[in-house]
């Protein structure tokens, strides 16, 4: 009797250290995909903020991030709103343009965030930052980007550039996003 319990408990010890062993392998061979790509360093817009505060909080926030296929670096920058709007400014369309002329050719695929400031209700900052990035999306794709690699989402509040009450702070937050996926 004592024979067959040995047998037994290594018969178990067998099948436990088979499955793990099993399921170790399956999670190794998951976990070998290559890696992305690092993402280019991006350099800073002249932001559509009116005050020279608003102009030096939103230094070196850059949002045109993207991935460079063509060996020519993208511009890159913020796209700035004006406050409780989702109208693009002169100067985000310049850059735009500037931006939608290197993806025509380059065909990346692009998530566009729209972002509010903090103030106003969830729901309303969700619904405007929907605007902003639609906003965006729709010139790039009037522009000649393919309507079929443009993806918007809206993080209303949720994600602010930077911290703080001042009207730079919120002049920093009002904004839309283009990185590649």
């Amino acid at each position: 009797m004592r024979i067959t319990n040995v047998i037994v408990a290594t018969s178990r010890l067998a099948l436990v250290l088979s499955l793990t062993t099993a399921v170790s392998l399956v999670a190794v061979a998951g976990c070998s995909k290559k890696s992305k790509p690092a993402v280019a360093a991006p350099t800073p817009a002249a932001p559509a903020a009116t005050s020279e505060k608003a102009t030096d909080a939103t230094k070196g926030d850059a949002s045109l991030t993207v991935e460079d296929p063509t060996g020519t670096a993208p511009p890159s920058g913020p796209i700035f709103f004006e406050f409780d709007s989702a109208l693009l400014t002169s100067e985000s369309r310049d850059l735009l343009a500037t931006f939608a002329t290197w993806a025509v050719k380059a065909k990346p695929r692009l998530k566009i965030e729209g972002h509010t400031d903090e103030r106003g209700t969830t729901e309303y900052n969700l619904a405007l930052g929907d605007r902003r990035a639609r906003a965006v999306a729709d010139y790039l794709i009037d522009l000649g980007v393919d309507r079929t690699l443009v993806q918007t989402i809206t993080y209303g509040e949720e994600r602010p550039a930077q911290a703080g009450e001042s009207e730079a702070d919120h002049a920093a937050n009002r904004r839309g996003e283009v990185k590649t996926n």
